[in-house]
Formats: C-alpha cells, sequence, structure tokens
C-alpha cells in the first residue's frame, strides 16, 4: 500500500514569493512612468500655442484630402502625425490640454520602456534609477507638452532599442519583425527619429563581432530594409521638400557642436553632469557599455556630420532619443555610489529645476503670448473691425489668433483670399498689393525684434496706414506687437 502526501503551500509564503518576482519587474518601469505623469502634467497648458504647434492645429482642423494635399507642399514627413491629430481632436477636441495630450501619454510610456531596458540590461536598480533621471531632463518635459511629433518619436525610438535587445537576446524572425514595426511607426513618425538606427548598427556589428549569435547579422539588415522600403515614400518626400522644409536652420559651426550637449538636454549643467557620470560607468559586460555609448553618440554625429558636408540639418531636438542612453550609463554609474544615489539624483533635478519652469512660460513654445495677444484683441474690437498681419511669420501670426478666438468673433482678415486650407500650404493666400482695404478700424499683429517695434508691418503697409489712418492703441508683447488704426476723416 503506497501513500501520498500532498502538501500544501502556505498562501502567505506563495503571495510573498510573488511579490519579490513582480515588483523588481514592474517598478523599474512604472514609478518612472507615475513621475512622468507628475513632472509633464505640471503646466501642461500653460505656455500657449507656438509657432510650430500652429502648423499642427493649421493642419490638423483640414480635411483629410487637404492634410494629403498639404504634405505634397510641404511638411510631408509629418503627415501622418497630422492626420492622427486631426481623428484625435475630431474625438477629443482642440483645446491646448488635449492637442498636447498624445505627446504627453507617448513620452510617459517612452520613459517607462526605459526603465524596463535598464531593467533588462543592467538590472532593477539601473533601470529605476535611468529611468528617473529621464523625467527629470528639462527638455524630454518640453516636449511631453508640445503638440509636434517629438514626443511620439520619443516613444517609438525607445521602443524600438528595446525591441532591438529583445531579438538580440533571442533573435527569432517573429521578434525581429516586431522591431521592423517599431522602426516603421518610427519612421512615419518622424523621418529623423530613424537616426537611432546608427547605435542599433553597433550593437548588432558587437554581437557579430563577439561572436555570440550570428543570426542578427543577417536578421537586422533585412529587418531594417524592410522597414525602409515601407517609409521611402516619405523619404523621397522629404528630400524633395528639403529645401524650403529646412531652411531656416542655421548653418553648421564649431559653436553650435560645443554647445550641443547642453542643448539636447535643455540645460547645460544638467547635461554635464549626466554625460559626466555616463563616461565614469564601468559594468562587468564593458561591451554593453560601449553599445550605449554609441547609441549615445551615433545619432547626433551622424547628423552634425551630415551638416558639415551637405546643407545644415542640425537640430537638437532630432536627437532627444540620446538622453535615454547617458542615463541608462548616468545610473549605471550611480550604483557604485549606493546610498548616495538620491542624492544624486536630487542634484539632476535641481540643476535643471529652473529651466523646468521656463520651459513653462506662457511663450516659452516659441513666438508671443497669443492668448494675451487674443484677449487684448477680444477685449477691444468693434463690430465692423478688419485685422493685418506682420509680414514675418504671417502664417503664425493667422494660426495663432484664429487658434485663440476660435470660439468668439474675431476682426475680418481683410488680406486673406484664400485659407491655408484651399491654398494648399501653411500660409493663405492675400491680395498681391497688400492695399485691398478700406476698412474704418484696423488691428495690426506682428511679431517684435530688437529695434523698430513696427518693422515687420512692412514698407508698403506701413505706407498705406501712414497716409490713410491714424493709430489709436498699443500694445508691446514679448517677441510681439499690437496696434489700433482708425481712418483718417476729412
Amino acid at each position: 500500500m503506497t501513500v501520498t502526501f500532498v502538501l500544501e503551500a502556505d498562501p502567505k509564503t506563495v503571495e510573498t514569493a510573488h511579490d519579490r518576482a513582480f515588483w523588481p519587474v514592474l517598478v523599474p518601469s512604472v514609478l518612472p512612468a507615475l513621475a512622468m505623469v507628475v513632472v509633464g502634467g505640471i503646466g501642461l497648458t500653460r505656455p500657449a500655442l507656438g509657432w510650430d504647434e500652429h502648423a499642427t492645429w493649421s493642419a490638423a482642423e483640414r480635411t483629410p484630402a487637404q492634410i494629403v494635399d498639404f504634405a505634397g507642399t510641404m511638411d510631408g514627413v509629418i503627415a501622418p502625425y497630422y492626420l492622427f491629430l486631426h481623428f484625435w481632436s475630431a474625438a477629443f477636441g482642440d483645446s491646448v490640454a488635449m492637442l498636447r495630450l498624445p505627446s504627453l501619454i507617448a513620452v510617459v510610456l517612452g520613459v517607462g520602456l526605459v526603465g524596463e531596458l535598464g531593467r533588462r540590461l543592467f538590472g532593477p536598480g539601473v533601470g529605476l534609477a535611468g529611468a528617473l533621471i529621464v523625467a527629470a531632463v528639462p527638455q524630454v518635459s518640453r516636449y511631453a507638452q508640445e503638440a509636434r511629433a517629438y514626443g511620439i518619436a520619443f516613444f517609438f525610438a525607445v521602443l524600438a532599442t528595446l525591441l532591438l535587445y529583445v531579438a538580440l537576446g533571442r533573435p527569432s524572425w517573429w521578434r525581429f519583425a516586431a522591431y521592423g514595426t517599431a522602426v516603421t511607426l518610427l519612421g512615419y513618425t518622424h523621418m529623423m527619429g530613424l537616426l537611432v538606427l546608427a547605435g542599433h548598427a553597433v550593437a548588432v556589428a558587437v554581437r557579430w563581432w563577439a561572436g555570440r549569435d550570428r543570426r542578427p547579422a543577417v536578421r537586422w539588415p533585412v529587418t531594417v530594409a524592410a522597414a525602409i522600403a515601407l517609409v521611402s515614400p516619405l523619404i523621397r518626400l522629404g528630400l524633395s521638400q528639403r529645401g524650403t522644409q529646412l531652411e531656416w536652420i542655421t548653418p553648421m559651426d564649431l559653436h553650435q557642436v560645443l554647445i550641443a550637449p547642453g542643448v539636447i538636454f535643455g540645460a547645460p549643467t544638467t547635461g554635464l553632469l549626466i554625460i559626466g557620470l555616463a563616461f565614469a560607468a564601468r559594468w562587468h559586460q564593458p561591451l554593453l557599455v560601449g553599445e550605449m555609448a554609441a547609441l549615445a553618440a551615433f545619432p547626433p554625429v551622424v547628423l552634425i556630420a551630415v551638416s558639415f558636408v551637405t546643407s545644415p540639418l542640425w537640430v537638437p531636438r532630432y536627437a532627444l532619443v540620446v538622453i535615454v542612453p547617458l542615463a541608462l550609463l548616468a545610473a549605471v554609474a550611480l550604483q557604485r555610489l549606493r546610498r548616495r544615489t538620491v542624492a544624486a539624483l536630487l542634484l539632476i533635478v535641481a540643476t535643471g529645476f529652473e529651466t523646468h519652469q521656463l520651459v513653462r512660460e506662457p511663450d516659452a513654445h516659441g513666438g508671443m503670448d497669443f492668448r494675451r495677444a487674443a484677449a487684448i484683441v477680444a477685449a477691444g474690437q468693434q463690430p465692423g473691425d478688419g485685422v493685418v498681419y506682420g509680414r514675418i511669420g504671417t502664417w503664425s501670426l493667422r494660426a495663432g489668433l484664429d487658434y485663440e478666438l476660435r470660439h468668439h468673433p474675431k476682426p475680418a482678415d481683410v488680406l486673406l483670399r484664400r485659407s491655408a486650407a484651399e491654398a494648399g500650404g501653411l500660409d493663405g493666400v492675400e491680395c498681391p498689393e497688400l492695399t485691398c482695404f478700406d476698412t474704418a478700424r484696423v488691428w495690426y499683429v506682428g511679431a517684435r525684434r530688437a529695434g523698430d517695434p513696427m518693422a515687420d508691418m512692412g514698407d508698403v503697409l506701413r505706407a498705406k496706414f501712414a497716409a490713410e489712418y491714424r493709430r489709436t492703441g498699443y500694445w508691446l508683447l514679448p517677441l510681439g506687437t499690437i496696434a489700433t488704426y482708425e481712418r483718417r476723416t476729412a
């Protein structure tokens, strides 16, 4: 006779073991993501929509057909983002919060993925500290609060990097397909995000050189080639629009190279502190540290080199994702400090605190404070008023006032003949002579630079106002000028 004993585990013991396995996986991702919700949510709507955000709203409010038509003229590489915002705002509205919320959600998820990437590569402590460092960087929260594609591109760049390391660990075609999907979505979000592939290539080459597994050396190029093929229509469109799309970028010089670390992070002291810690990183797998260094260095180096050789392309926000590997390397270095890690994290937060405040100022997103400008116009306008705009950045001046007064009466746009949506461009079509109005009372809204606050009016409008009108109101804003003119009586 055989007797079998069945032993039941104590439920408390099982729960404790489960918790011990569960929390090291969860905390490195969830805690920094929650921190990013707080950091990104503070002051989300305080800055008025800036220059670029006006383009987002202007494009998103058009029909899908008009967005496609607009893509043939300019901003073709981010037309998918405009289409997404079109349907998003149709569902949730076009308030400042709703326009910026997709970027905030994307960055929150991206910070969570940073924690998971660090956990997989270096352990839970590094993942947690690295992701918290990313959440503390002013420039990350800056683009978490902007209605542009950069926050979403940040998410897909981190996701692609995480999926690459998942595929390198167990290189099945399915895992590389998931990686390729993330790369494709990154390319369709913002083409410059594909710069991360330069660092990915190094990670694959290191695996091949170390002789750990030869399969990624074949599967990665095939996957990337397929992703690039899928993105190629946008790449061709971007290349065809390069002359007009990027003409505003400053020519590359040594000064921009030297200040690059500071402007990428948004706060030079914060950037130098994190980079300094990254240089101090030591790990029992030195090749992994080298891979992180390549992920941090190659995207900006490639972009800067191309900017020296061809027309300028260097825009620091295009390299935003390099903050991630630098933060993880800094977290590796912090592991050696042990009990001083919290103090080091607080120091990073403190060095960026002032910049966090600055990027939440009302006019922090570029251009004048259009919310204040619209309030001035709304309070002082009278029935029958017209409005004309300055000659520099006319499209943004027009879109800025239109946005802020979209739910309120506004002066008639006396120079406009075809809207931007109808014209298929960023700006509308004005009457060519700029003197085609005879309105009794006219508002002027223009940019303000050093010197004459009315210089943006241009010679033609200045001459007409001088001959036919008298100025009756005048307001100076940071980067903006508002004035009212009334027709002279005989």
